[in-house]
């Protein structure tokens, strides 16, 4: 060093020093934001290009059957749609942060309104009480909001504000590059099922969601039997190949709703929002049982001379409360299937188990348990006739507190007068079933 040169400050002194600095230019920044964006908001023609943003969603989302055909419709409709954020930026003078924010408020608004709408369309006794919507189609919107907004602000990044028509045009090039880049992030590349990191992330989001709304979830975890057989006897672009074509099954047997995903190594898994034990086990059935009666190559080397899957259902909460606990109650499900032979479905039951009991007050034929343990369906748990006329059915329930009644030759609901109740908020009553640990 020279007598003429000044020793460097190291960063964290310069930062330390100058933080009083940062928080003063910070407090003007946020307040000049909130001024544009709060202004914005007062005027009520600030709303006009959001409404046509949602409206045009809703179209693309009406017009295509699945997320595949949505993903194209906004890709080829992409000008159209970010010409909404232009009229946000230009008319009312926001910057592109701003938009993002409003664009991240608009889909909080969407998701508040609708989840009101979804919950009371239907009472939890199953009596129709309003529009019928489709829970994958307010997910679609959720989820191209949630992206448009992450588009535009990665935009904003690589491509220094879009005035130019030459720049606008590498923006939007640049906006699919990110959904394909995207894309190709999540899914996993033999199978083109999602990932397990994405499974993973998927799995918390729902699970939230679900404890939010007191909803269910079930979990399918799959194996393919005698696996390691198969590769070592046929080579593994066979076993390639198997995957690939057991992928595609459980892709076509689930709803579009459910995430399908590579769990790792030759197991897969579905999670299914909203849907009960007897559903997740159907599910899985009509998987099991379409691989058994698929023709794959080299079958004959299989024991039986056919390739076969086992597989384990658990659901949420009334078989775990976690993440982790619900994919290791379904993975205890899926060694009880391997156990019983393979080629079977098992789903998890916890220890704990209680026997609810009813004497009709009249003649019944038969009688349905339903409750939030099962999302209120009558078929899932029919209760077992005793010689003195008393329904009986021994259910297992992991510790929590669940609502329930009784549905008599499928038309009358009832609450059990002997027992714990509170008001249904539809003008009848529940049972209320407390399960604590023992």
């Amino acid at each position: 060093m020279t007598p003429d040169e000044k020793p460097t400050e190291p960063l964290t002194e310069t930062l330390a020093r100058l933080l009083p600095n940062i928080h003063d230019q910070w407090r003007l920044l946020v307040a000049e934001r909130a001024s544009r964006v709060v202004a914005a908001s007062n005027d009520a023609s600030a709303f006009s290009p959001l409404a046509g943003l949602l409206t045009d969603l809703a179209r693309l989302i009406e017009r295509s059957s699945s997320p595949e055909q949505v993903r194209a419709a906004v890709e080829e409709r992409l000008s159209d749609v970010l010409r909404y954020m232009r009229i946000l930026e230009e008319q009312f003078e926001l910057q592109t942060a701003d938009v993002v924010f409003c664009l991240n408020t608009l889909r909080l608004a969407l998701s508040s309104t609708l989840s009101g709408i979804v919950r009371d369309s239907h009472s939890d006794n199953g009596r129709e009480a309003g529009p019928n919507l489709r829970l994958e189609d307010l997910q679609r919107m959720d989820m191209l909001l949630g992206r448009l907004a992450a588009v535009i602000a990665d935009t904003n990044i690589q491509v220094h504000v879009a005035r130019h028509p030459q720049e606008q045009t590498l923006a939007l090039e640049y906006a699919l590059l990110y959904e394909r880049t995207r894309q190709l992030a999540i899914t996993d590349s033999l199978t083109e099922l999602y990932n397990f990191g994405y499974f993973w992330d998927r799995l918390k989001e729902e699970r939230a969601r679900a404890e939010r709304y007191q909803r269910l979830l079930s979990l399918v975890l799959v194996d393919i039997d005698h696996f390691k057989q198969y590769n070592d006897q046929n080579g593994h672009p066979a076993g390639n190949e198997i995957l690939k074509r057991i992928s595609r099954i459980m892709s076509e047997e689930s709803r579009e709703v459910d995430i399908v995903a590579r769990y790792g190594g030759e197991e897969l898994v579905v999670l299914s929002p909203e849907s009960n034990r007897r559903h997740a086990f159907l599910l899985a059935e009509r998987i099991r049982q379409r691989i058994a009666d698929t023709l794959f190559p080299f079958r004959q080397s299989q024991p039986g001379g056919r390739l076969t899957v086992s597989a384990g259902v658990a659901t949420y909460p009334v078989d775990a409360d976690t993440e982790e606990s619900l994919v290791h109650c379904a993975d205890q499900a899926l060694y009880a299937a391997k156990g019983r032979g393979r080629n079977t479905v098992s789903a998890h039951a916890p220890i704990q188990k209680f026997t609810l009991a009813l004497r009709p007050y009249r003649p019944t034929t038969s009688v349905a348990l339903v409750g939030n343990f099962n999302a209120w369906d009558p078929k899932a748990d029919l209760m077992q006739q005793m010689p003195d006329g008393t329904f009986s059915f021994e259910i297992a329930l992991n510790p929590g507190i669940y609502r329930y009644k009784f549905v008599l030759d499928g038309q009358e609901w009832l609450a059990d007068a002997n027992s714990e109740r509170q008001p249904d908020n539809f003008g009848g009553e529940n049972n209320i079933l407390r399960v604590r640990r023992e």
